[in-house]
């Protein structure tokens, strides 16, 4: 892991992706010590002193000064400089702790959101604190897009891998993420920046510029940062992906040597084209019939590994070339902080951040595989099929289609983000500290899905007749009701009803396309307001020392409010039908901290301290609940510290999972226990009884930095999380087999029941699931003088031993698990191993650095029985290097590049079975390519 000043080595001089090299070389580097241990450097005695480029302060901690037990890792604002990173996304993929989550567009989540997700316990589970001030959601979900924080801004990053829910409050089951700006900064600067791949794409052009100056007591900052990203919304840019990898269900299946899917090339859609194709349910006479140019009857070929959606070649229709890499993304963000020294010991600041993220993707064309009824009186109906129908004494048939005039759905999202802060800190008595502030976050999430369909109208325009009157075609539903009133036809479908002509490529008119296309919006704005006060001194001593307190209170509060359109409100769209939400929560809590000095300078102890903390905090939705940490420190010689920490971590319900709206539907639920199937309510969404989850964590390690050997320094450290009560989704299947058949009782509140009849089913959000991980993270450096500059070489890496989900009794580890997270379950995969190698020289006016990324292989999917399900159910790993060069132009002035993905690595293939099929799924690996950026820097 990362740490401290000796960030300032690993990342000295260096291109954008920085951490995650291969591990053996890793492994090859931490044993060049004695202790033959591998070290995540997080705390203050690991400080990389060889490189005083900035003063960094790691704290993990409310108490000032002191070496928290939980490892830290820290990032300087020099160091993100170097590397070029102008989106905090990047940094995900440079810290082996940090799981890489960005949804690239063809999901409802929100698009493009980059969201920091420690142990890949899941992005809810990371606390995000900005100025270390809790940063509101940027989305209607919860989540907080890293990408509205622009990296040109930033001081420092500090990351706590560790429970820190008693010292910092809920969501920091997992650990935290304080991002601090600088608020401080005395004259100009600035930079310019281009990349773009090897493909000609992702071109990303940034500027930003600061200003800082002091007026006697006052203090202003202001700022302002650019990025643009266009992107790559077609996978067939890239020469791996053209081969139309998919996992198709294996016809074969059950006979000797045969698994259930298979994957293979040039995946099409078995009962769909984009003229029509009829289903593969047809009668015999229809079977293997498509539609050509005009409505001609044409046969269809057939490929192999045929399935009920998939087939590996044949006359089939494919989406797989226009599957996402990444959305596009424009973003501007301004940051001003004014601070005034009212006296010595007081100072009051006020400051205030702007972000506008435009965001757009596409998502697949609107496919109907084989569920298209054609009446045998339809319209446009070639006479062919409809003799054969008459011959066959059918009323209708099935045919399948893409939606090729429709065009692909589109997803496009405004994200403004305001955020304002007052305060007051200072100083009182013998070394005591204060600090009082108010914060007030405004966001508006505003999301259209466009290129949509409209279901009714849709189905309305399908079913058309020729009208007797004219001999045109006519929607049925108008020909029957041609004056429908407004109680029958509300929305108006019927009487601007279009008919529609499926037979053909092309087929489908524009004024059809018009009467069916719409947009889906979802208009979010969701309010935080933050109100706190902390206070921190010594207030005695002990025989070893002074006894260091934090203490503080804080008050919050949440809302959000989102509204839909009207075709949404009734589920009426083809793809993403956004629903309302409106809900609010309120939280009161607080905090005590303490650090007790032990032993110092005793026989077989430098020092030992004791490190508590404990928390209460009252929801206004599910009540109170208290957290604690009980820490160590331990430093038996100079040369060695131990540490650790045991904690118990909460994550309370968020807005939406207490209040999106309750959908109700029927679906067959069958009793167990009487062996009778029934149509039964269930109803999904929300749940306003939601109690918080809970976690113990523990980490425990070892920092090594020994005198024989100057500049080297090593640490190890354990870490343990079992979280219980964890929010999670049962279908109402499931929660009645969880009741009725393994007795687990904590789901037998969501049944009703009407005498022995099961009459609803509760499938809301529930506390009825459990989580864990545990692994270790390891990091040595070594570091010595060369010539007129210095040497510095650096593994890190971190394993995951375990990472399992247990829900409706079953337990799946998803550690090394790498394959898609939409196919793997709640907590997703993560590799096993991710780890970096990294060698670097700074000389006097320049600096190179060099870079080896290792991302583990493991399995595709944690569900799949290799030679069973899948014929090779394996991923194998990948290692990137990248390189860097800097030159100082002048003293004020200096010019940098780097290329990522030196030999241009391609992504192992890790395939999957949607609608457009993504060769390579798993968000581990690069899936970009070569890149280049230049730049340039001036200050002044």
């Amino acid at each position: 892991m990362l740490h401290r000043n000796d960030i300032l080595t690993m990342y000295g001089f260096r291109s954008r992706q920085r951490a995650a090299a291969v591990a053996l070389c890793a492994l090859s580097v931490g044993f060049l010590s004695a202790a033959g241990a591998f070290a995540q450097d997080k705390d203050a005695e690991m400080a990389a002193e060889p490189l005083q480029l900035t003063e960094i302060i790691v704290t993990g901690t409310r108490i000032t000064g002191f070496t928290a037990p939980t490892p830290v890792t820290s990032v300087g604002q020099q160091e993100l400089e170097a590397r070029g990173i102008r989106n905090l996304a990047d940094v995900m993929f440079d810290m082996p702790s940090l799981k890489p989550v960005q949804n690239t567009g063809q999901s409802s989540q929100p698009i493009g959101a980059s969201n920091f997700d420690l142990r890949g316990l899941g992005p809810n589970r990371t606390l995000v604190l900005v100025d270390g001030r809790r940063f509101a959601a940027t989305d209607p979900t919860g989540g907080i897009d890293i990408n509205v924080i622009p990296a040109a801004l930033i001081k420092r990053l500090e990351i706590v891998t560790g429970g820190a829910s008693a010292a910092y409050g809920s969501d920091a089951v997992s650990g935290v993420v304080n991002i601090f700006l600088d608020d401080r900064f005395e004259g100009a600067k600035g930079s310019v920046q281009y990349s773009q791949s090897k493909y000609d794409d992702h071109h990303k052009p940034a500027a930003s510029v600061a200003v800082g100056k002091a007026f006697g007591r006052l203090h202003l900052v202001a700022a302002g940062d650019y990025f643009k990203d266009d992107g790559q919304l077609a996978q067939a840019s890239r020469p791996w992906a053209r081969g139309g990898y998919a996992i198709m269900t294996n016809p074969a299946a059950g006979t000797p040597g045969q698994t259930r899917q298979v994957i293979a090339p040039d995946a099409r859609f078995s009962q769909m084209t984009l003229g029509g194709v009829t289903a593969s349910n047809s009668i015999a006479a229809l079977r293997n019939l498509q539609f050509g140019p005009g409505g001609t009857v044409l046969p269809f070929n057939r490929g192999t590994y045929v399935g009920s959606t998939y087939m590996s070649g044949g006359d089939g229709a494919s989406l797989s070339d226009t599957s996402n890499i990444s959305p596009e993304i424009e973003r501007g963000t301004g940051f001003a902080r004014l601070s005034f020294d009212a006296t010595e010991d007081v100072s009051f600041f006020a400051d205030a951040l702007y972000s506008r993220a435009d965001i757009f993707s596409d998502g697949t064309t609107a496919t109907d595989n084989g569920n298209i009824t054609i009446q045998r009186d339809n319209a446009f109906l070639p006479s062919q099929i409809r003799d054969i129908l008459v011959a066959n004494n059918q009323s209708n048939f099935r045919i399948g289609r893409v939606g090729a005039e429709e065009g692909a759905f589109t997803n496009s999202v405004e994200n403004t983000i305001q955020r304002y802060g007052l305060g007051a800190n200072g100083r009182f008595g013998d070394g005591w500290r204060w600090d009082a502030s108010a914060q007030f976050s405004r966001v508006r999430y505003y999301r259209e899905d466009g290129n949509n369909r409209n279901n009714n109208r849709f189905n309305l325009g399908v079913d058309s007749v020729i009208n007797p009157a004219t001999g045109q075609p006519i929607c049925r539903a108008l020909l029957n009701n041609p004056n429908p009133t407004a109680a029958q036809d509300p929305y108006g479908d019927i009487r601007a009803c279009v008919p529609i002509n499926l037979f053909g490529a092309g087929s489908v008119s524009q004024a059809a396309l018009d009467y069916i296309g719409g947009t889906a919006f979802l208009d979010s704005r969701q309010k935080q307001d933050v109100y706190a006060v902390n206070v921190e001194g010594s207030p005695f001593a002990t025989w070893a020392g002074d006894v260091s307190m934090a203490a503080g209170a804080e008050y919050r509060r949440e809302s959000v409010r989102a509204t839909n359109d009207d075709v949404s409100k009734r589920s009426g769209w083809k793809t993403v039908n956004p629903q309302a939400l409106d809900g609010s929560l309120n939280v009161k809590e607080a905090y005590m901290e303490l650090v007790a000095p032990l032993l110092v300078d005793a026989p077989l102890a430098r020092s030992l301290e004791l490190n508590l903390a404990g928390r209460v905090t009252d929801y206004s939705t599910s009540g109170r609940v208290e957290t604690w940490k009980v820490g160590a420190n331990y430093q038996p010689i100079d040369e060695v510290r131990l540490r650790a920490t045991l904690s118990r971590d909460i994550r309370a319900a968020n807005i939406n999972e207490l209040f999106s709206g309750q959908n109700q539907f029927f679906n067959t639920i069958t009793n167990p226990e009487t062996n009778v199937a029934l149509t039964t309510l269930q109803l999904t969404g929300g749940n306003p009884d939601l109690r918080p989850e809970r976690s113990k964590s523990f980490t425990g390690g070892a920092v090594f930095q020994p005198d024989w050997l100057p500049g080297f320094r090593a640490s190890f450290d354990y870490f343990s999380f079992n979280i219980r009560d964890a929010i999670t989704s049962l279908n109402g299947q499931q929660i009645v087999d969880g009741c009725l058949v393994r007795k687990q009782t904590d789901l037998c509140g969501a049944i009703t029941f009407d005498g022995n009849v099961i009459s609803r089913v509760q499938a809301t959000l529930i506390n009825a699931a459990r989580s864990s991980a545990k692994g270790f993270d390891m990091e040595a450096m070594y570091g010595f003088d060369m010539a007129d500059g210095r040497i510095t070489v650096r593994g890190l890496a971190t394993y995951i031993d375990e990472l399992t989900v247990t829900s409706n009794g079953v337990t799946t580890d998803y550690a090394g698990v790498v394959g898609s997270t939409g196919t793997l379950g709640p907590a997703g995969g993560i590799p096993k191993w991710r780890a970096s190698l990294s060698a670097d020289y700074a000389g006097s006016g320049f600096a190179l650095g060099v870079l080896l990324r290792y991302v583990d292989g493991g399995k595709l999917n944690a569900g799949y029985v290799e030679g069973v399900d899948i014929p090779d159910n394996s991923v194998p790993s990948r290692t990137y290097v990248d390189i860097n060069a800097k030159i100082d132009v002048t003293d004020a002035v200096e010019i940098y590049g780097a290329i990522d993905n030196l030999f241009n690595v391609a992504p192992p293939m890790t395939p999957n079975a949607v609608t457009a099929p993504s060769y390579a799924s798993s968000a581990f690996y690069d899936r970009i390519g070569r890149a280049y950026a230049i730049g340039a820097r001036f200050r002044f």
